[in-house]
C-alpha cells in the first residue's frame, strides 16, 4: 500500500499493456501475455528497489503506521507525507489518485482529516 501509487506512475505504460494484452487473449490471457506480464512484474520490483534504496526509513515507518493502525490511512498521514517527500526528491514520482476530481485537493494532501488532526506542514 505504502508504494501503490508510485508503482503505478512508473509501471503505469506496461500495466496498460498487459491489460490491453489480456482483453484481446479473451480471458486467455496467463500465456499468450506473458512477456507483458513480466515487464509489469520486473517495473514493480524497480520501483520497490528504488524506494528501499533511498527512502527505507520513510517507507518502514509508513507501512509500519499502516501495520500497527489496522490499514487504517488517516492514522498515518504525517509518516505518508514523509515518504511522498522523500520519494518525489529523490525518484521523481508523485502520489496521484486516478479518478480524483481536478478542482479538490487529493485526500492525502488535506489540511484537515475527517478523522485525524494531522497538518501537511506540520510533521512530526
Amino acid at each position: 500500500m505504502s508504494a501503490a501509487y508510485f508503482i503505478g506512475a512508473r509501471c503505469r505504460a506496461y500495466n496498460d499493456d498487459y491489460m490491453q494484452c489480456k482483453t484481446e487473449a479473451y480471458g486467455r490471457g496467463e500465456f499468450e501475455c506473458m512477456r507483458e506480464g513480466r515487464k509489469v512484474t520486473r517495473c514493480a520490483a524497480s520501483v520497490l528497489e528504488d524506494i528501499t534504496k533511498n527512502c527505507l526509513t520513510e517507507f518502514r515507518r509508513h507501512w509500519e503506521c499502516l501495520e500497527d493502525n489496522n490499514q487504517q490511512l488517516w492514522h498515518c498521514r504525517r509518516a505518508e507525507w514523509k515518504l511522498n517527500g522523500c520519494v518525489f526528491d529523490k525518484l521523481g514520482l508523485e502520489k496521484k489518485i486516478p479518478g480524483a476530481p481536478q478542482d479538490e485537493t487529493p485526500v492525502h494532501l488535506r489540511k484537515r482529516q475527517i478523522f485525524g488532526q494531522n497538518e501537511p506542514g506540520v510533521i512530526s
